[in-house]
């Protein structure tokens, strides 16, 4: 009986175990692997908060991207 217990309690919690949202990085957001980790994310607010991480990584690398561009000679 004492062995039952915690074997019972073992297989319940193993329902409850969370969801893992992958981490927004330039590989999980490429379009193949994203459309990938979508499909496999079976709740809808995990895929909102994918969708909305990726798109922030996104967003955060194009404001890193600048080139530098001198001022005119005539202006100083």
């Amino acid at each position: 009986m004492k062995k039952i217990i915690p074997l019972v309690a073992a297989v319940a919690l193993v329902g409850c175990e969370q969801e893992m949202v992958p981490e927004a990085s330039a590989i999980t957001c490429a379009p193949v692997a994203f459309q990938q980790a979508i499909r496999e994310l079976s709740r809808e607010s995990n895929r909102k908060a994918f969708t909305e991480a990726c798109r922030s990584f996104e967003k955060a690398q194009r404001m890193r991207e600048w080139e530098f561009e001198p001022s005119s000679p005539g202006r100083y």
